[in-house]
């Protein structure tokens, strides 16, 4: 089945994504603004377009449309930021399960604004993820220094802040999709996320910070662009060719203990690794009854 290869390359492009944001965000010199904001120009843009063009591309334009996309991109434009921040800050495993928290945002801002009814399993879903981002959240560091104690606890309230922003602009995403189709998206969702993101890196644009671009910026923001963009691309595709969203959610929470696996082996992030599987678990187990 078409929509299982879509969310297999999503699964994996997804780590990938995550593993090469933690990599490059702890050396990079630049402003936190300007890799997420070069990886949109570089890279995720020309695709979307690329993609957007080839796709059928058919919207209903009002006002009301207008709105939904410019709040759709300020939002997931904020989120990138904060995500390339916090994982700067957090090991990646602790980010990933502390960051799901967005599913519940989603499930909330779908029951109070699109009428979309919470269930019995989304509830317990819900609490159950709230247990598993506590545990996340709580883990002890080996490192006790005020220094590190410090960007432990920044850390932690980005990757909620990530959540937040991610949730909002999903479920304004959703409301906007009612007007346009998937090729379309592409091109103006995506177009008005990366204004926003332009806008956000202005406010750090000097001669100083120009000069600090150099090629390995260019080289290692078009990658995370790829990925970006890959990513977006097999979510999108998997729901649609499932045509079953809970289904895709259920199944893309299992990307949770491909983080703390990743993790572990690609960048040896090995603190409270006990506590993190356990969150891991609850975790998706969260999901899965959120999603049913």
């Amino acid at each position: 089945m078409l929509w299982s290869v879509s969310l297999f390359f999503f699964f994996i492009v997804v780590v990938m994504q995550a593993l090469w944001q933690r990599n490059y965000s702890r050396v990079s010199l630049l402003p936190e603004t300007f890799p997420p904001t070069l990886s949109y120009l570089i890279a995720l843009m020309p695709l979307s377009l690329i993609v957007g063009l080839i796709m059928p591309h058919h919207v209903t334009w009002s006002t009301w449309l207008i709105f939904l996309i410019v709040v759709e991109g300020g939002f997931i434009g904020v989120f990138n930021w904060l995500m390339f921040v916090a994982l700067r800050l957090l090991p990646v495993a602790k980010f990933e399960m502390i960051f799901q928290l967005y599913t519940i945002v989603v499930v909330v801002l779908g029951w109070v604004l699109l009428g979309e009814k919470l269930t019995t399993p989304q509830i317990i879903g819900g609490i159950v993820l709230f247990i598993a981002a506590y545990i996340a959240i709580s883990a002890p560091r080996q490192n006790k220094s005020q220094l590190r104690k410090h960007a432990n606890k920044k850390g932690v309230l980005i990757t909620l802040l990530a959540a937040l922003t991610l949730g909002i602009g999903l479920v304004t995403e959703k409301a906007a999709l009612n007007h346009m189709d998937t090729g379309a998206y592409f091109i103006f969702g995506f177009l008005s996320q990366t204004i926003a993101l332009v806008i956000l890196a202005s406010k750090d644009v000097t001669k100083e910070t120009i000069s600090r671009i150099k090629i390995e910026d260019i080289k290692q923001s078009t990658v995370m662009g790829i990925l970006s963009a890959l990513v977006g691309f097999t979510y999108i595709i998997s729901i649609q060719l499932s045509n079953n969203i809970s289904l895709v959610t259920m199944l893309s929470s299992f990307t949770l203990p491909l983080m703390v696996l990743a993790g572990y082996v690609f960048l040896h992030e090995r603190e409270n690794m006990t506590r993190l599987w356990i969150a891991s678990g609850l975790g998706c187990a969260g999901l899965i009854l959120a999603a049913l």
